[in-house]
């Protein structure tokens, strides 16, 4: 599996976006964040940021699992890996930790909110944010399996706007989305680390063959056929 040592660049730009983002939660006032990006609301971003919050579902590992699964078995048994420890540290952050802390809704009035069609907007369990974690983890699980600078970058984009798509939505705060961006990108490097090395089963080299199986599907049917 590629060594993160090879891809600095990739330590760069996701180490820029995190920074930043924690930096802005420190110089921006809790509440503030919400009320302005909320505030800049029409009828296209309601949409846009409606539909893209959903790449933060936990779902969104399923489908990178059965892409690995063709490509390398131990790429499959790197993303089951992230994704439950992704899951895991979330939960004992909102559940255990951090229970009390509230989200955008609990400190607001609802007069100041825009509130978008279709959205629960939830009170409690704010940090930190499990969506944008799960953005993050995914994108960089898709930027070191690809290893492609461009795929990578829209990756890094597109769990940049699911974080901010989270306050868009006034479900969280930005420090709720520092935090996540955070544990997302933890996750994954822990994740990716313990399966970064030679002493690995052999069967982990191995992969799903798409015509193996309809070889076998075939002749099955054939052999049906002839009794």
């Amino acid at each position: 599996m590629l060594l993160f040592s090879r891809n600095s660049w990739v330590i760069r730009s996701y180490l820029f976006v995190v920074v930043s983002l924690f930096v802005a939660s420190l110089i921006v006032d809790k509440g503030v964040d919400v009320l302005w990006i909320n505030g800049h609301h029409n009828q296209i971003l309601d949409l846009f940021f409606s539909t893209i919050t959903n790449l933060g579902d936990g779902l969104i590992f399923i489908p990178l699992l059965l892409i690995c699964l063709l490509v390398q078995f131990r790429y499959a048994v790197a993303t089951v890996l992230i994704a439950l420890l992704n899951g895991f540290l979330v939960s004992i952050f909102k559940r255990v930790l951090f229970p009390s802390l509230g989200r955008p809704r609990k400190f607001l009035n609802d007069e100041l909110i825009h509130f978008v069609s279709g959205i629960d907007v939830h009170s409690a369990h704010s940090f930190p944010s499990g969506h944008t974690a799960t953005a993050f983890s995914a994108a960089l699980l898709v930027t070191l399996l690809t290893r492609n600078k461009t795929i990578g970058l829209i990756s890094l984009s597109f769990a940049f706007l699911v974080g901010y798509s989270r306050i868009y939505l006034a479900q969280h705060f930005l420090t709720d989305v520092a935090a996540g961006a955070v544990v997302g990108c933890f996750t994954t490097y822990m994740g990716w680390q313990m399966l970064d090395h030679n002493a690995l089963p052999e069967w982990m080299n191995g992969k799903l063959s798409i015509n193996r199986f309809l070889n076998k599907t075939n002749r099955g049917t054939a052999f049906k056929g002839t009794s």
